[in-house]
């Protein structure tokens, strides 16, 4: 069980990230960029990236090794994020997780929403407990006050 909470730590930690970049000529190319500590880290599971349904006449799948993308091909995933989508494909897609057992894992936004939706439940959550706890320890001393003063008998 501690083996898998490490690897899934260390899948969160680093990942694959892939972007699908339109050319000219109604082709396109597949970026894939898998951090280093992937390629270390002796894992019994596999890791893939999913083209986007999307992405037509994908020509060319380009691999990097490395913490960050190469600065050409970070300037081309920024400018294929800019372009309106039209008809032809243009896409940039992210992919931080692991194949399971059952299938391969799809690319997928990052839910924002829902991260921030979880925080601030949290974040009511442990106020809520802490306003509790000041009621509780008024309450605690009320009691013991009485207790010494007679009025509540033991």
């Amino acid at each position: 069980m501690v083996e898998f909470v490490l690897a899934l730590a260390t899948l969160l930690a680093t990942g694959i990230e892939a972007a699908y970049v339109p050319t000219d000529d109604g082709g396109g190319d597949y970026f894939v960029r898998v951090e280093p500590e992937l390629l270390k880290a002796t894992s019994p599971y596999q890791f893939s990236s999913d083209v986007p349904a999307d992405a037509r006449n994908v020509r060319r799948v380009r691999i990097f090794v490395g913490d960050t993308w190469p600065p050409a091909v970070e300037r081309a995933v920024i400018e294929a994020s800019r372009k309106p989508r039209s008809a032809a494909p243009v896409a940039v897609a992210s992919a931080r997780l692991p194949d399971t057992e059952a299938g391969v894992a799809g690319t997928a936004s990052r839910p924002w929403g829902w991260l921030i939706g979880s925080l601030i439940a949290l974040f009511l959550s442990l106020g809520a407990n802490g306003y509790l706890s000041m009621l509780l320890g008024q309450m605690r001393q009320r009691y013991l006050r009485d207790v010494q003063q007679g009025i509540v008998q033991v």
